[in-house]
C-alpha cells in the first residue's frame, strides 16, 4: 500500500477506489476525467439548458394564452376567457356533485348615448368604471367578464338559485345608485340583467341562451317603461 493511500480520509479513499475500479487514471491524488465522463457532463449540461428553454417557452405560452383570454380595456376576462371558466365551473359541479350556481348576463342601458354625447374616451372610462363596480361586488371565486361592447357577465359559483337571484337583484339596485363623473357631467350606471341558474347536469349553451333571453326581456321592458 502506498503512503498516499494510508493518509486518505474514508470518503477520499472510497472515491479513489471507485475511480481505480472504473479505470479512471489518477495523478497527484485526483482522478483524470475519461472521455465517457466528459461526454456525460456535456450531455447533462445540454439537458439542463434544454429544460430551462422549455420552461421559458411554457411560461411564454401561458402569458400569451392569458392575453388571448383578457379584455384589454378593463383587464377582465373576455368572452373566450369567460366561457373557458364557465366550462371549468360546470365540470367541477359534475365532478363534485355541487349545487352549481347562477349565470348573470348584463347589458348597459344608454351606453351609445354616452359615446355620442361625450366621446369614446368617456365611453372607455365608463366601461372601466362598470368593470370595477362589478368586480368589487362579487366573491373572489366568482367570475366577472366583459364579453364585448357594452355586454358584461358574472358567474356566481357554488350558490343555490334563490341566493344567486338575490345577489343579482342587489347588484342591480346598487348600480342604480352609482354614478360616474366625466368632465363635470354625471353619468349614472344603468343596466339590464338576466339571471339563469345552472346545475351539474345542464348544458353550457342552454344556460347562456336562457340568461341572455332573460336579460333582453328585462331590457325591452325597461325601454317600454321610459
Amino acid at each position: 500500500m502506498t503512503t498516499a493511500a494510508l493518509t486518505m480520509t474514508p470518503t477520499y479513499a472510497s472515491r479513489f477506489a471507485a475511480d481505480r475500479l472504473s479505470g479512471a487514471p489518477w495523478i497527484t491524488g485526483h482522478a483524470i476525467p475519461t472521455r465517457e465522463k466528459l461526454a456525460l457532463d456535456e450531455a447533462l449540461a445540454k439537458l439542463a439548458e434544454a429544460e430551462e428553454r422549455l420552461a421559458e417557452q411554457q411560461e411564454r405560452i401561458a402569458y400569451l394564452e392569458s392575453l388571448a383570454q383578457t379584455d384589454e380595456l378593463t383587464g377582465l376576462p373576455n368572452r373566450r376567457g369567460f366561457y373557458e371558466q364557465f366550462r371549468r365551473a360546470m365540470a367541477a359541479a359534475r365532478r363534485q356533485g355541487g349545487v352549481g350556481g347562477v349565470m348573470v348576463m348584463i347589458d348597459l342601458d344608454g351606453f351609445k348615448a354616452i359615446n355620442d354625447t361625450h366621446g369614446h374616451l368617456a365611453g372607455d372610462a365608463y366601461l372601466r368604471h362598470v368593470a370595477r363596480f362589478l368586480a368589487a361586488r362579487v366573491r373572489d371565486h366568482d367570475v366577472v367578464a366583459r364579453l364585448g361592447g357594452d355586454e358584461f357577465a358574472i358567474l356566481l359559483t357554488n350558490v343555490d338559485e334563490a341566493t344567486g337571484a338575490q345577489r343579482a337583484h342587489e347588484l342591480a339596485l346598487a348600480a342604480n345608485e352609482d354614478v360616474m363623473t366625466w368632465e363635470g357631467a354625471r353619468l349614472p350606471i344603468r343596466f339590464s340583467i338576466g339571471a339563469q341558474p345552472y346545475r351539474a347536469d345542464d348544458q353550457e349553451d342552454e344556460v347562456l341562451r336562457h340568461a341572455d333571453h332573460r336579460m333582453y326581456v328585462q331590457k325591452s321592458a325597461r325601454r317600454r317603461a321610459r
